[in-house]
């Protein structure tokens, strides 16, 4: 039963702010046909014409909001499956190759894994070298920590190539999916510092702030108390877009409709173990 439940109403992430903000304009709604019922207090009829030109606006400025974050959130979710895909092909081109050790591997594994549990935390706004599986003894303090593990990485397939354990050409093969982590990370923090524009945001907020204050008084004096739910239920999808296009706008935070990063993470970690063979 609660299955079915949810599968015909789904929980919505954002429903205690838009709860709280629902109820709140149910109340300032009920105020103002109480103030239009006791006062001689007259407002001037709706208009049709008046209704569909603000909405028509409001329809125009909701529609790019809402693209515009959920582009931000898919573009995300192409960078982190991109990371996915290049940390398995570097573990895949890797493991085969005669001159690498098994220790050689492992520590090919734990920079790989490092990174993208680095990169998780970097876009939270909280990383630090310690906190990153297999580095928790290290002493340094790096301000960037997947920049500072994208190095290692390089720094090891060097390494590798100066020992004899990697041909020019093997390190050809490789040297992509290595590039690729830090291309990742300047993409996913190009999306992470550049918000939508504010001029944007302010307008289309004026403008429901605007709408929804002014409504009930213009629909009170013709529907009395049915304008309560009216106002609710229009206020209910107005401010619901508004509050989804805001969660899904950052994508890489921790909010319900935000990207399921530590799952990334423990993907990349299960096939990089697979692909070099580790427990």
């Amino acid at each position: 039963m609660r299955r079915f439940f949810r599968a015909i109403w789904p929980p919505l992430p954002v429903w205690r702010r838009l709860d709280l903000a629902v109820v709140a304009l149910s109340v300032y709604t009920a105020v103002a046909v109480l103030v239009l019922a006791w006062t001689p207090l007259t407002v001037p009829e709706w208009g049709g014409a008046s209704a569909i030109l603000n909405a028509l606006i409001l329809g125009v400025l909701l529609s790019f909001r809402n693209r515009e974050a959920y582009d931000r959130w898919w573009e995300g979710r192409k960078l982190w499956g991109q990371l996915v895909n290049d940390s398995r092909n570097l573990c895949l081109k890797a493991a085969p190759l005669p001159g690498l050790t098994t220790a050689d591997r492992a520590r090919l594994g734990v920079l790989v894994i490092g990174f993208a549990a680095a990169l998780k935390d970097h876009l939270r706004g909280a990383a630090a070298l310690h906190w990153v599986p297999g580095f928790e003894k290290e002493t340094a303090g790096p301000a960037h920590v997947p920049l500072y593990l994208a190095g290692r990485l390089a720094e090891l397939l060097r390494g590798w190539r100066a020992e004899g354990k990697l041909t020019d050409y093997d390190l050809l093969l490789l040297d992509p999916h290595a590039r690729a982590q830090m291309d990742i990370c300047g993409a996913c923090e190009r999306i992470k510092t550049t918000p939508v524009p504010l001029s944007y945001r302010s307008l289309l907020r004026h403008g429901l702030v605007l709408y929804l204050l002014s409504t009930p008084w213009m629909i009170g004096g013709q529907l009395l108390w049915w304008s309560v739910p009216a106002v609710a239920l229009l206020g209910y999808f107005l401010l619901g877009i508004e509050l989804t296009a805001e969660d899904v706008e950052d994508p890489f935070g921790r909010d319900g409709d935000d990207l399921a990063l530590a799952a990334y993470c423990q993907t990349i970690r299960r096939s990089v173990d697979e692909a070099l063979g580790q427990a």
